[in-house]
């Protein structure tokens, strides 16, 4: 695996999932906020860290702040320097199931971040993710997971969805978001194995 702090390569991206210019992907997971002051998102992102192996493809890892303005600005620069395969972006939410978004919906984000902030780019429209989300659900179902995923269209109006339509809009729908349970609904352990065969499958779409 590989930090994000090496020299930046030279942008280009294309207008599908078959092809791009670098064998390069990025996993994102939260930081704490309000009642998650450890976040199942980073955990499990801790986990990935050691164990997600993926044939010739460079792996970036980042913990994001729970901060429109900073989450908004690592994720268009990553599309623009580094030009990935593909973005994971995870986050925690109430459920006992993993949900693999398949669409950010036309939203404006009016609740406060953890600096007591709101952004002011007005409203995001209603954009989805260019993998076939329903097929990567039923291939994982057919799959011993410990913890069952289930595919959604609503990621919420917070940090969560904040960073999914940054990354739709600025990698063309080559994005997936991903949200874990809580650490007392599923250890990091099961919820990192589930994570590991979803972007798997995401590297088998994007090789179609």
């Amino acid at each position: 695996s590989s930090g994000i702090n090496a020299e930046y390569g030279h942008y280009y991206i294309t207008n599908n999932l078959r092809h791009s210019m670098s064998r390069r992907i990025l996993v994102t997971g939260f930081g704490p906020f309000a009642n998650h002051p450890i976040n199942a998102s980073s955990e499990a992102l801790k986990i990935l860290k050691r164990d997600l192996d993926v044939d010739n493809i460079e792996v970036d890892f980042q913990e994001l702040r729970v901060v429109y303005a900073s989450t908004k600005e690592f994720i268009s620069s990553y599309w623009k320097t580094k030009s990935p395969l593909f973005c994971v972006h995870l986050g925690v939410y109430t459920e006992k199931f993993i949900s693999i978004e398949s669409q950010c919906n036309e939203t404006v984000y009016a609740l406060l971040d953890v600096d007591e902030k709101i952004p002011d780019d007005g409203t995001w429209p209603l954009i989805k993710s260019a993998f076939p989300i329903q097929d990567i659900v039923d291939a994982l179902g057919q799959k011993p997971l410990p913890v069952p995923v289930q595919l959604s269209k609503d990621a919420g109006k917070y940090l969560c969805q904040y960073s999914f339509h940054n990354s739709l809009c600025n990698g063309q729908g080559k994005s997936v978001f991903i949200h874990v349970p809580r650490l007392e609904d599923s250890p990091s352990e099961h919820t990192a194995a589930v994570v590991i065969s979803i972007i798997k499958e995401l590297v088998k779409f994007s090789s179609i």
